[in-house]
Parts: C-alpha cells; sequence; structure tokens
C-alpha cells in the first residue's frame, strides 16, 4: 500500500482541494468522514477493512478522496464486484456512500470526485460501473450525464418489496400525523391480510428444507451453479459468498431445498444488527436463473422464512432474482405503490460503462445491458453499498 508521501492520482486545485486516491494514512480521516455525514461510522473499522481492504477483487483500495490542509473532506469509495454477463466474468465497479463535509459543501467536490474515477479507470478494468444512488446522488449524477455515459447506460428505479408485519415501525417520530394515523390504520388490517396471504399463496415444492446459521458457501456456491443465468448478476461462487457474507454489520442465516438430497434452491436472510426497526432482508435468492419450478422452490422456502420470522417488524426483498408475483403471493407489497411509496425511501440502479472510448451501443457479450431486462440484481448486490 502506498503511503500518504506519494499521493496516487493527485489532482490539485485553484482553491486549495486535492483530489487524488486513497492512501492507507487515510483510513481514519475517512471513518471520522463517514461519522459526520451519516452519523455513525457504518461499523467501523472492521466493517471498513471487510468491504475495501480485504475485498479479493482489487490489489488496491478503490477511493478517491478530496483534501484540503491535510484533512480528507470528500471522499467517492467504490467496490469492486465480479459479475457474470453472458457467462463471461466481468469486474465492475459499485460506487458507494459519497461524502463530502458539511463545511466544504456546494465547491463542486462531489463533481470533481465521480470525475476522478472515471478518468482513472476509464483504459483499464473495471469495464462496469453499477450503482444505487438515493434521490439526492441520483440528482448530482444527472449534472454529469454527458461526461458519466449515463446516455449509454441505465438509471432506473430498483424495486423493493416489503412485507410489513408492525405497520408503527414505517413512521419515525419526526413524521407527520397524517401519516401516523395511516399507520395506525394500515395495522388493524395487516394480521388478517398477512393471514390469509399465507394460507392460500403458498406453492409447495417437493424436498426438505434445512436451516443454516450463517452462509456455508461451498453449499451456496453448489445451489448457485444449478441453474447458471446469461443475465447480468455477481458470481456466486465459493470465493464471493465466503467474502460477501462477512459483512460485519450484518447476521445471516441460509435455507435450502433439498430434493432426493440435491440441494435445487436457497434464500439467504440477513438481520442488521444493533438497529430498528427489525428488519429481515432476503439477502439472496439462488440458483437466480430458471422458470416456473425455481419459483415454486423459492416460494416454499419464503413461506419458511415468513413463518421463522413473524417477530420481524417488516421482511424486505429487492431486484428482480425472486418474482413479483411469489413475493404478493407471501404478503410483499412493493414500495412503487402507495402506501408504502409514502413511508420508504427510494434507490435507483445505476450501471454504465467505464470506459476512454466511445459507446454508441452498450453491449458486453452479447447482452445490451442499458435494458433493465438484462440484470438479475438483489440485496446481494445492494446490501454491500
Amino acid at each position: 500500500m502506498a503511503d500518504r508521501a506519494t499521493r496516487p492520482g493527485s489532482r490539485s486545485t485553484d482553491d486549495a482541494y486535492t483530489i487524488r486516491r486513497y492512501v492507507s494514512g487515510d483510513r481514519d480521516g475517512v471513518l471520522s468522514l463517514y461519522e459526520t455525514v451519516f452519523g455513525d461510522s457504518r461499523g467501523g473499522g472492521e466493517w471498513f477493512d471487510w468491504k475495501f481492504v480485504d475485498n479479493p477483487y482489487h490489489p488496491d483500495v478503490p477511493i478517491f478522496v478530496a483534501e484540503r490542509d491535510g484533512e480528507v473532506v470528500g471522499a467517492r469509495p467504490s467496490l469492486p464486484l465480479p459479475l457474470s454477463v453472458g457467462g463471461e466474468r466481468e469486474l465492475a465497479l459499485v460506487q458507494v456512500d459519497p461524502m463530502v463535509h458539511p463545511d466544504h459543501r456546494r465547491r463542486g467536490l462531489f463533481t470533481r470526485l465521480a470525475a476522478a474515477v472515471y478518468d482513472h479507470y476509464g483504459p483499464r478494468e473495471p469495464s462496469v460501473v453499477v450503482g444505487f444512488p438515493n434521490e439526492a446522488v441520483k440528482g448530482g449524477l444527472e449534472k454529469l450525464t454527458e461526461e458519466l455515459s449515463l446516455d449509454e447506460g441505465i438509471l432506473e428505479r430498483f424495486p423493493e418489496y416489503y412485507r410489513v408485519q408492525n405497520p408503527a415501525a414505517l413512521v419515525d417520530a419526526a413524521e407527520t400525523d397524517l401519516l401516523k394515523r395511516l399507520a395506525t390504520r394500515l395495522g388493524a388490517g395487516v394480521e388478517g391480510y398477512l393471514a390469509a396471504r399465507d394460507r392460500l399463496g403458498n406453492a409447495t415444492a417437493e424436498g426438505r428444507v434445512e436451516r443454516y446459521a450463517g452462509t456455508p458457501a461451498a453449499l451456496l456456491a453448489e445451489v448457485a451453479a444449478h441453474r447458471p443465468t446469461p443475465h447480468a448478476t455477481a458470481v456466486r461462487n465459493r470465493q464471493f459468498v465466503e467474502w460477501r457474507f462477512r459483512n460485519p454489520r450484518y447476521s445471516y442465516a441460509t435455507y435450502v431445498l433439498r430434493r432426493s438430497g440435491v440441494p435445487v434452491a436457497a434464500l439467504v436472510v440477513g438481520e442488521q444488527r444493533d438497529v430498528g426497526p427489525d428488519v429481515a432482508h432476503v439477502s439472496d435468492a439462488l440458483p437466480v436463473g430458471g422458470g416456473r419450478r425455481r419459483s415454486d422452490r423459492l416460494s416454499t422456502l419464503l413461506g419458511r422464512v415468513v413463518s421463522d420470522y413473524a417477530d420481524a417488524d417488516l421482511l424486505a426483498a429487492a431486484g428482480r432474482t425472486i418474482p413479483r408475483s411469489v413475493l404478493a403471493s407471501h404478503g410483499f407489497v412493493g414500495n412503487d405503490r402507495f402506501p408504502l411509496s409514502r413511508f420508504t425511501a427510494t434507490y435507483w440502479f445505476s450501471a454504465r460503462p467505464i470506459t476512454d472510448r466511445g459507446v454508441d451501443e452498450w453491449v458486453l457479450n452479447g447482452h445490451h445491458l442499458a435494458d433493465s431486462d438484462a440484470w438479475r440484481l438483489s440485496f446481494c448486490e445492494l446490501e454491500v453499498g
């Protein structure tokens, strides 16, 4: 790892800000910036090292920082992630946690940091940039449409689904009286609605459901390889599973459906530590590929998850790896519809080529990646951000 004196990729600006690549001496400054901007350090040093330093897919820590007078005042972290596109491996760069200290905002640092990432990686691997921006970050990206090749990529709402088991958990103490009254009314009918869904909606696939504490990497990799998909999705081999589910902010459990002793489908459920409300994420669904038989198997597993997590405030799923019809049959509702659209934050999915060559149409391994149907992502990819 380079020391601070080398300042790789350093670019000075007229107003005394320097935009450069991260070096090991920046660790405390970046963690402090997390605390200032987000109100917590996202899990502290253990989490930071898991996410950036111990990531097995890139030799360097892919963070750009903005520095002034020796202090880190902005950062643009990225996360290398292996994708499978058309059965071929491609390295993606997931953009996460853009940060500018409140005292240094409105000085163009967000734009400069985004441009620095693009300029550095344009002529080298990785070839794909992926992000899950909120509304504020999405607005900043849209101001850089031409510079960041947004027109050649995709920017669309990332679907999320919730099974609301405790409606009061959706309402923060600072929310309006109107929303509180609405949550109360929802609470009056939600128990009966979910009970009806649970009676009528469960598909039953042949086999036996097993639950494992944690995430058995070899077993999950075996299930993932059962039905490979041509869609763009994370490469779920053993190395990936071992790294991905070491996230210290979550505890995980795995549900596996076996048929004649063979593991044919799996769900991973994650619970974030020491936060409220109590939300259980369906963090992954395997295999990613498959048709009606896969849907029935996932429904069987989801029925077991719903039963085991009956005391959770919310169950959540995201992306396209579990069909919306399967989620709906278990009482999950999309947050693109009222009333959840009023209670939950919106994430967007952004993907674009990162290259210093001209791109008229973004095709990779025969797949048009500007088409949302080319992707199969879930909390597996979103949760690393």
